[in-house]
Order: C-alpha cells, then structure tokens, then sequence
C-alpha cells in the first residue's frame, strides 16, 4: 500500500442483506396493550402476514415490567408464538413519566435495532395500533426480495373505536383484503385525517400529508411515511429521533433501494388513534400552498422524495375520475416543491402568517398567485 492509499477514509462497511426479520412492536399501557391484544394481534396471524415470514424471524415486543407481565399472560400470545418465536423484552425505562412517550418509543428502537445486528435480521416496525391487509407482510417479503431495503407506506389515522366498533358489528373479522379494509377504513376516518384533507373546511395549518378524497378512495402525498421494513445498510446508525424522520435517509442512502407503496393494493396499513388522541392546529379554507411548502423546508432529501411520490388508497378500481384529481394533486405537489426554498422564510418571518392568511383573499381578489397554486383543493 503506498503512501496515498494510506491517507484515503476508510470506506463505510455496508451491512449483507438479511435473510431473516425481526418484528417490533413498542407497547406499554392499558389502552394500547389491550387494542394490540383484542385486535392486532389476530389480524397478524394469519397466512399472508406473520405466516409468510422466513424460517427464523422473530416477534419482538418491547414493554414495561407491569406490560410483560400482561403479555406473559395473555392468550393472544399463545396464537402469535404458533406463527413465529416470540421474545417479551422488559425496559423498565419505558415507564418513566418524566420522559416523553415518542423519547421512549426512540430509545425502544434503538435497543431492538441493536439486537438485531448480531442475527443481522431485517426490521418490521408495527406500532401496536396498526391495522394490516392479508398478505401486507407477505408482500414485505417479496419486494425485499426483489432488493429494496426499506419500504414506506403512508399510515393514515382512524378514529379506532368507530373502527373497532363497525369490525365487531361485522362479526369480529380480523382478516381483511386491501379493498374491503380501505371501503371500511373511509367510513372511519380520524379528524387528524380529516384536517389533512385538500379542501377541509378546517385544514391542518402544518400539514405533514395532503389527501384528496375520491368517491371509494383517496389519493396521498405526503413528507413522513412510515418505514414498515428496513435492513440497514448502515448498521451503525440509529435514529436521533422517531424512525420516521432522518434515520432511514442515514441507514439507507441509496434511494433506489427504497420502495414506497404506490396503491394500497399491494398492502395496506391503517393506525387506530383514539379520536382524541391526535390533535393539530386548524386554519379555515383547505390545505395551504405556502404552509405545505414551509413543512417542505423541514424535510431531508428523502422525504421530499417521498412528496413527489403518490399512493392511491382505493376499495374499488381505478375509475376515470381519479386521473383528474392526480392532475390537480401533481400541479399542486410541484408548486410546493417549486416553493420549498421559500419555507424556511415563512417559518423564520413574523409576516408568514399574515402572508398565508392572505392567501384564499388574494385568489377571491385576482392578484396574486393563480388559485390552482394556493390551495390544495384548486
């Protein structure tokens, strides 16, 4: 080795791809253990999710002592450890009061994401709220197969005791295809969801997705998907914050490599949010043009990837006025894009709210941006 060679940086190890996975779900009080329990539970056993894992996978449930306890002795646990090995893992720090929920759910990530280095397993992250399509996991398996490292879906919000309520009064069925969930799923949509609708009365003043609601469907853009899979490339990383955020970005460079559900055909995700249980602030007269973009300036490379990247969420076929809608949403998506430099000024002036509130006066007015690149709904 000569002299030069000597001073080049030693290239980054890149992690070989897993064979196996490790699931994890973060789940501690009496709601959400016994939503997970009575609910997700048997929607996961079943063929076309935990049952088309690989020889090897594991469950991995991060809890408090009290939520081992209750996991311990529950008789849903005996269904999930016919699918696959179950490990009930006790950190006491998860129920300190003093520390916030998303800091605690980040340091339970962060500990199944090292345990998961020595097996070298890929990550499926469920919350315990989340509802899947039959096959979801099944169609994980496959496309990573097919070499993508991550795959990113949205994770639209329902309110979940209309949803709980309504599968109970259909006879307890915990097994749904994509299509029968999403018909479902938009009888129940959580007023989160709502205020992320293009043209809400009352529209999230800090939207972090844009929804355009179609007669059996819905079509979405959004900064922060959430990352169901992920086999790190880069194994020495781990989230600063929730794994939504820059994490997959630093683990997994290489965005060719990151697959984003495109229809909810291929699978679907869902979270059951008790209807108080997610709030954001309002501002009358749909989706912002201006608001998206400043949320744009918060975003990495990747989630501003992800904007540009639609999913269409649909219970029935693909009809002919959908491709109106995606006209509208693509025009709106690339002003924002266009806006992005903008955002951070908005977000630092004391005049931003003035000018984003003067936004629907100057597109009544003509002067002006043209309506269709103020609002989302235009």
């Amino acid at each position: 080795m000569n002299a030069g060679e000597q001073s080049r940086p030693a290239k980054k190890k890149r992690a070989s791809r897993a064979s196996t996975f490790h699931v994890v779900t973060v789940v501690w009080g009496k709601a959400y253990l016994d939503l997970f329990l009575d609910v997700c539970v048997p929607n996961q056993c079943t063929a076309g999710n935990l049952g088309a894992l690989p020889p090897g996978s594991r469950y991995r449930l991060l809890t408090t002592p009290a939520g081992a306890d209750v996991l311990a002795q529950s008789p849903a646990l005996l269904r999930l450890r016919a699918f696959v090995p179950v490990d009930i893992v006790s950190l006491p720090e998860l129920a300190l009061p003093t520390v916030s929920p998303l800091a605690r759910m980040t340091a339970a990530h962060c500990r199944a994401l090292a345990d998961a280095n020595e097996p070298g397993a890929a990550l499926i992250f469920l919350n315990a709220d989340h509802f899947l399509s039959e096959g979801a996991l099944s169609a994980v398996v496959r496309l990573h197969r097919t070499g993508m490292r991550v795959i990113a879906t949205p994770g639209i919000r329902l309110d979940r005791d209309a949803f709980v309520g309504a599968l109970n009064a259909g006879g307890a069925v915990r097994s749904l295809s994509s299509r029968h969930l999403v018909a479902l799923a938009l009888e129940h949509l959580h007023p989160f969801t709502l205020a992320h609708m293009a043209d809400a009365p009352s529209a999230a003043s800090a939207p972090i997705s844009v929804y355009w609601r179609l007669p059996a469907g819905m079509l979405v853009r959004s900064f922060h998907l959430h990352p169901l899979m992920v086999d790190p490339v880069r194994r020495d990383i781990v989230p600063k914050g929730t794994i939504d955020g820059d994490y997959v970005a630093r683990c997994c460079p290489d965005h060719d490599e990151i697959h984003v559900v495109a229809d909810s055909d291929e699978l679907t995700l869902f979270e059951l949010t008790e209807r108080e249980g997610a709030t954001t602030d309002r501002r009358r007269g749909g989706i912002s043009l201006w608001r998206a973009a400043a949320m744009m300036s918060r975003c990495d490379d990747l989630q501003a990837a992800y904007w540009r990247r639609p999913t269409r969420i649909h219970g029935e076929d693909i009809g002919r006025g959908w491709e109106i809608v995606e006209r509208r949403a693509a025009r709106f998506a690339a002003c924002v894009s266009a806006s992005r430099r903008f955002g951070a000024w908005l977000l630092r002036c004391p005049a931003a709210s003035s000018v984003c509130g003067s936004e629907r006066r100057n597109s009544r007015s003509g002067s002006g941006l043209a309506p269709s690149r103020l609002a989302a709904s235009a």
